[in-house]
């Protein structure tokens, strides 16, 4: 697993967690309910790249 990997699993992981949070106290769960369609796009975004090791421009 890639650096920029890890990076978007732990953005995500954040994401659902603040939302997790901000809808016990809100009461609305609304707010985690929309926040899903979007972290999975971007994980499945992350994992669906594929990374060109001979051609980076290094």
């Amino acid at each position: 697993m890639t650096k920029y990997q890890k990076t978007s699993i732990f953005i995500a992981i954040t994401v659902l967690i603040f939302f997790l949070v901000l809808s016990l106290i809100t009461n609305q769960w609304g707010f985690l309910l929309w926040s899903f369609l979007p972290v999975f796009i971007v994980l499945m975004t992350t994992f669906s790249t594929k990374i060109d090791k001979k051609n980076t421009g290094r």
